[in-house]
C-alpha cells in the first residue's frame, strides 16, 4: 500500500484491527524485527555513554499499514501496562527481540557482559534518557518503557514515517503524515503526563501537576502538534467543499475535541479547554444542564429541599461505528456509602417535574432525575470533561464540589458505562468526597480499590510462561512489605506467588472485568493518570485522614524520593528520638544525599568507586539512613531527575551550589534550579544576582507568568522601569487563568512601573534642558528610558495612560482592594492637560462603595471635581425657579450623582466636604439645599451637625477643639464667613427665610463670638467676626 492511499478511515480501520487480537502479535513478523533494531540503534546512538554509526534505514518498500500497526500496538500495549490494565499477556518474546538487538548494538562494549538482566535495565535506562525533557526526567521506573519509546520513534523521529505536513492541504502525496498528525500529538501528551511529577498537595490531582511541570519545549511542541491535528481533522478553512475523502468520520470529530480539551486542561489553559468541550457538545448534539430538584439526602429528612442533578440526554442517531455498537458488560466496582445519615442515592420527589420547567432545554422537560436515559460513551465523557475542568480550575470549597460531584454520579448512576469511563467517575468523586467528613471513608476506600484495580492488573505477574523477568525484578522491590493474601474458597492451604500484588478488595474474575481494546477506546480522551500518579494520589487521600506515614509508604513503594524527602520533611515517623515529628528535615536529607552520593567512606576505597547505575535502592531501609555518611563523590550516572533531587538538597541545606549543580546537570535546561537560586539571593538581599539568575530562568521557560512577574519585582526594586514593565507584560500574556492569568498584584506592578517610567521620561528631559541651559554638552547616553520609550513609539504621557489602564485592570480584578481604587484615582487626576474625571468619579465611587466611611473622602480629590463640574456655565434658558439638571452621561452629571447619592450620606464630622456640596448645589441652582449644606457645614465646624445654633451649655470640653486650636479657629471662621454669604444670596430665594436672612446671619455670628470671646478676643480673625455684625446691621 502506498503512502498517497492513506486516508483516515484506514487509520480507523487499523485501530479497530486490535479489537479481537493482542497487541503484541504484530511484534513477530520479519518487518517489525528491523524496525526494532533500527529502534535500539537509534537509542544506543544517541545514549550520551556510546556513540554507534547508524547504517540502515527502512526499506521504503516496508508496508505503511504495518508500520503504523506496529506503532499503534506498541502504544496500546503501553497504556495497558501503566494506565489501564489488565495483565500484559505473553511479553517476554518481545522483551527478549528488543534485548537481543541491544545486546548486539553494543557488543563491543564489556559493560553487555552481565547477562540478560543487565541488558534489560541499561536498556531501559536508556529509553529513559532519551524521553528527558529541559532537565525533567521521567518516572524511572515505568514498566515497559521500551513500548512507548518504540512508538515515539515511529511516529515522531521522522525516520521511519514522516512527519511534515504538506504544503498543499489537498496533496495526497503527503496525506500520511497530515493524517498522523493525531497519533503524534497524542504520543506528545503522553510523554508529558510520564514527565509530569506527582507531588504531596491539594496539587497532587492529575490534572493539576501539569501547572507546575517545566518543560517548556515540550509544551510547545503539544501546542504544535495539537495546531497540525486540527488541521486534519477540521481542514483549513480555505480547504475545498469537494475534498470530503479527507474528513474523519463524525464520532472522531467528536472524541478529537475532547482529547482537546484534556489536552488543555493538562496545560492549564481553562478558557481554551472550555471552547473545545462546547465545538464537542455542539458535535455530538448532546443536551445536558445542571439544575436543581427536590429531594432528600438524609435517613432522618422530613421535608424536600432543592438538591443539584445534572438533566443529560445524548442525541438519538444509529450507530456507525464499532465503538458504538459494543455495549459494555463489566464496569469496575463502586463501593457503597454504608452511612448511618446519608442515603446511598438522593431521593426525589418525582412529582415536581411533571410540570414542564420553562427554563429547562426543550430536549430535557419531562425529564425525571432518577429515572434518566442512557447515554453515549462520547457524552460521558463530556461530563466528566465539565467535572475536571471545574475541578481544576475552580477554588477548593464546599460549593465548587456540590457543583462537580452530580456530573461523576450522572455516569456512575447510568445503567451502563465504558469501564474506563466509570473509572473516571468514581475517580472524580473519590476526589470530591475527601472533602466531607461523612464520605471521606469511602472516597479513600474507593481510591484505593481504583489503585488495586489498576496495579493487579497492570503489574501482577501470571502463571504462564509469558511473565517477564523485568516484572519480576520490579516487584522485588515490594517484597519486604506486609501483605494480606486471599486464597480461593477450594485452596484453603495454597498460597500463590509472593511477590505477586494483592488488592485490597477482591480481585475480579475475567468475566467482570473489560477487555484491553475496551478499555483503552476513550483513554486519550478522558484525564485517566498513569498508575504511579493514582498511588500518589491515594497518598494524599491518605493525609487528609491524618495518615502521613501511609503516603509516606507509598511514595517509598513507588521508590518516589523526591516525594518521600519532602514527606519526611514536612514530618518525621513517630518513633524519632527526639520527640514524634522531629528529625523530619535531617530524614529528608539523608535520602536525598544518598541518591546524589556515594558514601563518604568510597573516596578513600577506590574499590568502591564503581558505577552505581544499578543500585538496588528498594532493599535499603531509607529510616536507617545519615546523611553525614554521604559526603562522597557524585553517583555516576546521576540519578533520574538530579536536578529536581540538587534542588531539594539546596532548600534543605541552603546552599547555592546545589543549585548551580542542578543547572549544569540539566545542560541550562532546568528553569527551576535558577528559580530557586534567585530566591536564594532575594533572601541575602542581592539584587543583580538574583536577577541574572531569573534572567536565565525565563530565559528557558518563557511560558511561566509566576517567573515573568518576580523578574518584573526585581527589576522594579532595582529602578529598571523599562525592564520591569516588559516583564510583568510578559507575565499577564503568558498567563492562562480565567482572567487572563494575570493577577491584581501583576497588574498594579505594571502600573507603578509605566508610572515610574514616565516619571523618569520627563526627569531626564528636565535634566538636559538644565544643562543646556547652562551651556553643558548634553549626554544622549544618560536619557536610557527615553531612548527606550521612544523605540516603542511611547511618550510619557502614553505611558501615564497604559500606568491608569493597568491601574484600573487590576482593581477590576481585586474589586474590594480600595488602595488600588486609590492609585486609579491619584494618576486619573493628575493626567495633563485635562484630568481624566470619568475614572476619578469610578475610583471614588468604589472607595466609597469598600470603605464606606467618612475617612475615604479625599478633599483635594472632591475639589478638583467640583471645581470642573462648576466650570461649564448653567444653560440661560433653564428657568428660574427650577433646579438645573445635567444631561444623562455628561461628566456634570456623575459628579452630581456621587456627591448626591454616595458623598452626602457619609459626611458626619467633615465641614469642607459640606462646604463642596453647598458650591455644587448652588451651581445647580439649588438654593434651599444649597443653604442647607452650608448650615450643616457651619454648624459640623462649630459644634456637631444637627445641633442648634445656640446649643452649647458653655462646657468647653463639648464646644470643640476650635475654642483653643488657631487652625480649627480659622474654620469656623471660614464657615461662619460662607453661611454669611450664603444666607445673603441665597436667602431671599429660600421660602422659609425670605427677609429673615439678615436675623439668622446676625444669630450665627453672635453664637461664635459669644463662646470665642474668652479666648480669640482682640485676635485678627476676631475682627472679621465683628466686621460681619456691622455689615448685617439694620
Amino acid at each position: 500500500m502506498a503512502a498517497d492511499e492513506f486516508l483516515p478511515t484506514k487509520l480507523i480501520s487499523i485501530e479497530y484491527s486490535f479489537e479481537k487480537s493482542s497487541f503484541l502479535e504484530v511484534f513477530h513478523d520479519e518487518p517489525s524485527q528491523r524496525i526494532i533494531a533500527q529502534f535500539v540503534r537509534h537509542i544506543v546512538n544517541h545514549s550520551p555513554e556510546k556513540r554507534v554509526e547508524q547504517t540502515e534505514t527502512v526499506d521504503g518498500s516496508n508496508q505503511v499499514t504495518k508500520i503504523v500497526r506496529l506503532g499503534l500496538a506498541s502504544l496500546g500495549a503501553f497504556l495497558q501496562s501503566n494506565v489501564t490494565g489488565p495483565v500484559l499477556e505473553s511479553y517476554s518474546a518481545v522483551e527478549d527481540a528488543f534485548v537481543s538487538e541491544f545486546v548486539k548494538a553494543r557488543s563491543s562494549d564489556e559493560s553487555s557482559n552481565g547477562g540478560a538482566e543487565t541488558s534489560v535495565v541499561s536498556f531501559r535506562r536508556l529509553c529513559l534518557r532519551s524521553l528527558d525533557v529541559d532537565g525533567v526526567s521521567p518516572y524511572p521506573y515505568i514498566p515497559h518503557i521500551e513500548l512507548f519509546c518504540f512508538s515515539r520513534f515511529i511516529f515522531t523521529s521522522g525516520i521511519i514515517l514522516p512527519t511534515e505536513l504538506p504544503e498543499i492541504w489537498s496533496d495526497t502525496r503527503q496525506s500520511l503524515s497530515l493524517h498522523l498528525s493525531w497519533t503524534r500529538l497524542r504520543i506528545h501528551l503522553w510523554h508529558y503526563k510520564l514527565i509530569a511529577q506527582p507531588s504531596l498537595s491539594a496539587g497532587s490531582l492529575f490534572t493539576k501537576t501539569g501547572r507546575w511541570t517545566d518543560v517548556p519545549t515540550l509544551q510547545e511542541l503539544i501546542e504544535k502538534s495539537l495546531l497540525e491535528a486540527e488541521t486534519s481533522i477540521a481542514g483549513p478553512a480555505e480547504a475545498a467543499q469537494d475534498l470530503e475523502q479527507f474528513q474523519w468520520p463524525h464520532e472522531s470529530r467528536i472524541q478529537f475535541r475532547l482529547e482537546e480539551a484534556s489536552c488543555h486542561i493538562l496545560l492549564g489553559t481553562e478558557a481554551k479547554a472550555r471552547q473545545a468541550l462546547q465545538v464537542a457538545t455542539e458535535l455530538s448534539g448532546f443536551s445536558y444542564v445542571l439544575s436543581g430538584a427536590l429531594g432528600k439526602r438524609t435517613r432522618f429528612q422530613e421535608k424536600n429541599v432543592s438538591q443539584l442533578v445534572v438533566l443529560a440526554k445524548s442525541l438519538a442517531r444509529s450507530p456507525s461505528a464499532p465503538s458504538e455498537q459494543h455495549v459494555a458488560d463489566a464496569t469496575p466496582v463502586a463501593l457503597p456509602l454504608n452511612d448511618d445519615t446519608l442515603l446511598e442515592n438522593i431521593t426525589f420527589e418525582n412529582n415536581h417535574f411533571n410540570k414542564p420547567l420553562s427554563d429547562l432545554p426543550t430536549e430535557l422537560q419531562g425529564i425525571k432525575p432518577d429515572d434518566q436515559p442512557q447515554l453515549r460513551p462520547e457524552d460521558h465523557i463530556i461530563l466528566l470533561t465539565e467535572a475536571t475542568i471545574r475541578d481544576t480550575f475552580s477554588p477548593a470549597d464546599s460549593l465548587t464540589s456540590e457543583e462537580i460531584l452530580p456530573f461523576a454520579l450522572r455516569v456512575i448512576e447510568d445503567k451502563s458505562a465504558n469501564w474506563q469511563v466509570y473509572t473516571q467517575a468514581l475517580l472524580v468523586r473519590s476526589r470530591i468526597e475527601l472533602n466531607r467528613s461523612r464520605t471521606v471513608e469511602r472516597a479513600v476506600l474507593q481510591t484505593q480499590a481504583l489503585v488495586d484495580q489498576i496495579i493487579v492488573d497492570t503489574q501482577g505477574p501470571t502463571n504462564s510462561t509469558g511473565s517477564s523477568r523485568s516484572d519480576q525484578n520490579e516487584s522485588r522491590a515490594e517484597s519486604n512489605i506486609p501483605t494480606i493474601q486471599v486464597t480461593p474458597d477450594d485452596q484453603p492451604g495454597h498460597f500463590t506467588n509472593p511477590q505477586k500484588p494483592r488488592s485490597f478488595l477482591p480481585a475480579p474474575k475475567s468475566t467482570e472485568s473489560a477487555s484491553p481494546q475496551e478499555r483503552l477506546r476513550y483513554v486519550n480522551a478522558l484525564s485517566s493518570p498513569p498508575r504511579w500518579h493514582l498511588e500518589s494520589e491515594l497518598a494524599y487521600a491518605w493525609t487528609t485522614v491524618g495518615s502521613l506515614v501511609s503516603a509516606l509508604e507509598i511514595f517509598k513503594r513507588l521508590r518516589l524520593w523526591a516525594e518521600v524527602a519532602l514527606c519526611l520533611a514536612s514530618s518525621a515517623a513517630s518513633d524519632d528520638q527526639d520527640g514524634r515529628g522531629s528529625g523530619g528535615e535531617e530524614k529528608a536529607r539523608a535520602v536525598v544525599r544518598w541518591r546524589l552520593f556515594r558514601r563518604t567512606s568510597d573516596v578513600n576505597d577506590p574499590t568502591e568507586l564503581r558505577d552505581d547505575s544499578n543500585l538496588d535502592d528498594a532493599e535499603v531501609d531509607v529510616s536507617s539512613l545519615r546523611a553525614a555518611d554521604f559526603y562522597g563523590p557524585e553517583r555516576s550516572p546521576p540519578p533520574p531527575n538530579a536536578p529536581r533531587l540538587f534542588c531539594i538538597l539546596g532548600d534543605i541545606e541552603n546552599d547555592p551550589q546545589h543549585y548551580q549543580r542542578a543547572w549544569e546537570i540539566s545542560n541550562r535546561r532546568f528553569a527551576r534550579a535558577q528559580r530557586s537560586l534567585g530566591e536564594f539571593y532575594l533572601r541575602k538581599q542581592e539584587w543583580e544576582a538574583a536577577r541574572d539568575a531569573y534572567l536565565h530562568a525565563v530565559g528557558v521557560n518563557r511560558l511561566n507568568p509566576e517567573m515573568w512577574s518576580r523578574l518584573g519585582d526585581i527589576e522594579l526594586r532595582l529602578g529598571n522601569f523599562p525592564d520591569a514593565a516588559e516583564a510583568f507584560q510578559r507575565a499577564i500574556s503568558t498567563a492562562n487563568n480565567i482572567s487572563g492569568g494575570e493577577d491584581t498584584r501583576t497588574w498594579s506592578n505594571l502600573g507603578t512601573a509605566l508610572l515610574s517610567w514616565s516619571r523618569q521620561i520627563i526627569s531626564e528631559k528636565k535634566h538636559q534642558q538644565d544643562k543646556l541651559k547652562n551651556d553643558e554638552t548634553a549626554n544622549w547616553d544618560d536619557m536610557a528610558s527615553t531612548k527606550r520609550a521612544a523605540e516603542f513609539g511611547k511618550s510619557a504621557h502614553k505611558l501615564l495612560q497604559e500606568s491608569l489602564a493597568a491601574f484600573k485592570r487590576g482593581a477590576t480584578l481585586a474589586d474590594s482592594n480600595w488602595r488600588i481604587w486609590d492609585n486609579v484615582i491619584t494618576l486619573a487626576a493628575s493626567l495633563s492637560p485635562n484630568p481624566d474625571l470619568d475614572d476619578v468619579v469610578l475610583g471614588v465611587r468604589n472607595v466609597i462603595r469598600i470603605r464606606n466611611t467618612e475617612e475615604a473622602l479625599d478633599l483635594d480629590i472632591l475639589t478638583l471635581l467640583v471645581r470642573e463640574a462648576t466650570k461649564t456655565p448653567v444653560p440661560s434658558d433653564t428657568e428660574g425657579g427650577e433646579i438645573y439638571a445635567p444631561a444623562r452621561g455628561t461628566i456634570e452629571s456623575k459628579i452630581v450623582t456621587l456627591f448626591e447619592n454616595d458623598i452626602v450620606p457619609l459626611i458626619t464630622t467633615n465641614s469642607e466636604c459640606w462646604a463642596l456640596v453647598s458650591r455644587l448645589r448652588a451651581w445647580r441652582r439649588d438654593w434651599t439645599g444649597a443653604l442647607d449644606a452650608a448650615e450643616k457645614a457651619w454648624r459640623t465646624a462649630v459644634g456637631g451637625v444637627g445641633s442648634d445654633l445656640s446649643a452649647f451649655n458653655g462646657d468647653q470640653s463639648q464646644q470643640g477643639s476650635w475654642l483653643t486650636e488657631p487652625n480649627a479657629w480659622d474654620t469656623v471662621i471660614q464657615r461662619t464667613s460662607e453661611l454669611v454669604a450664603a444666607y445673603e444670596n441665597y436667602g431671599s430665594r429660600v421660602g422659609s427665610i425670605g427677609s429673615r436672612w439678615k436675623g439668622k446671619a446676625r444669630s450665627a455670628v453672635r453664637s461664635v463670638m459669644g463662646k470665642a470671646k474668652e479666648s480669640w478676643e482682640g485676635d485678627s480673625r476676631w475682627q472679621t467676626l465683628s466686621d460681619m455684625m456691622q455689615d448685617l446691621k439694620l
